[in-house]
């Protein structure tokens, strides 16, 4: 078991851990079993719920890719990298 704060995760920092925090996540084992897209979909709807907007890049995505891999976000391979952008496009559709 992870029980690591979420701001000790490579590519993650406090502001990511009070958000994800906001949305029941807490731990990094949390993160991990929920897996990446469930946890930026978890953090879309946080951030959206306080009016933030233009918020839904894939970037977002990468961290936390790398946080749960241990990679930097900019070494993220290619095919990830299209799989977060679809993902990405999709929940820009879906909240407008």
């Amino acid at each position: 078991m992870d029980n690591r704060k979420i701001s000790e995760m490579r590519n993650l920092g406090p502001v990511c851990e009070e958000i994800l925090c906001a949305a029941g996540i807490e731990t990094a084992d949390h993160l991990i079993q929920l897996g990446v897209e469930e946890v930026f979909e978890r953090m879309v709807a946080v951030r959206m719920a306080r009016g933030e907007r233009n918020i839904i890049h894939a970037a977002f995505l990468y961290a936390l890719y790398g946080a749960v891999e241990d990679c930097d976000w900019q070494e993220v391979p290619e095919p990830k990298k299209i799989e977060f952008k679809s993902i990405a496009a999709r929940l820009r559709r879906k909240y407008g």
